[in-house]
């Protein structure tokens, strides 16, 4: 079913998650994925996983691991267009998601945007957190900036920043970052279960970053 709400500028289809599941059918078009772990007060998103912004829902879910909180909305359409699924971060409201951020203190939220260079973009309210990750990526070998203003995640309203302490952290992914992680570069969805080392180094390093920012 095709629909055009009013396009906000950033040419969303949908203005927010009801608009979407009015005319998207769940376990078809869309699924949501979530992992509690109720002494943990940091969650990792991904709410444009699955074939929005590729490589997202498996960064989330590793980094949350078995220790802490996950929560992903994933596209399940073909890969050509998962994009009309994309609700921007100040809009999206999906209850399973708002109910864990109303739980949490430490948030970080992934997301990908188009780039031919391996780089990560650090943004968001939580600038204590954003800093251990910045350095931790860094000394691990990874291109890391502050995020560009359009990807900044600045907004009270950016999902990440919709938690306990109002802040959070936004990591933006290039393209050709999030392609490294996975086996010959293929981020079809069959070949996304295959990680590679530098996956692995990634994850290990935004881990460390948070254990490091609570010592």
């Amino acid at each position: 079913m095709t629909h055009l709400s009013t396009r906000a500028a950033n040419t969303d289809t949908y203005k927010n998650f009801a608009d979407l599941a009015a005319h998207e059918t769940e376990g078809v078009d869309w699924s949501r994925e979530v992992h509690r772990v109720p002494d943990s007060d940091l969650a990792h998103l991904a709410v444009h996983g699955g074939g929005i912004e590729v490589g997202t829902t498996e960064a989330a879910r590793a980094a949350a691991g078995s220790s802490h909180n996950y929560y992903s909305f994933q596209g399940r359409k073909k890969t050509s267009t998962n994009r009309v699924l994309h609700v921007t971060s100040s809009r999206f409201d999906e209850p399973t998601c708002e109910s864990l951020q109303g739980e949490m203190t430490r948030t970080v939220s992934w997301h990908g945007f188009q780039g031919s260079a391996k780089v990560t973009e650090v943004g968001g309210l939580d600038l204590d957190l954003g800093l251990w990750i910045t350095r931790s990526l860094r000394h691990a070998g990874f291109t890391v900036q502050t995020a560009a203003p359009e990807r900044a995640g600045q907004d009270p309203r950016n999902v990440c920043n919709r938690n306990l302490s109002g802040r959070g952290v936004q990591l933006e992914l290039s393209t050709a970052q999030r392609a490294a992680f996975f086996l010959n570069g293929d981020t079809s969805a069959a070949n996304r279960k295959n990680t590679t080392a530098e996956f692995d180094c990634f994850i290990e390093a935004v881990q460390l970053a948070y254990r490091r920012s609570r010592a």
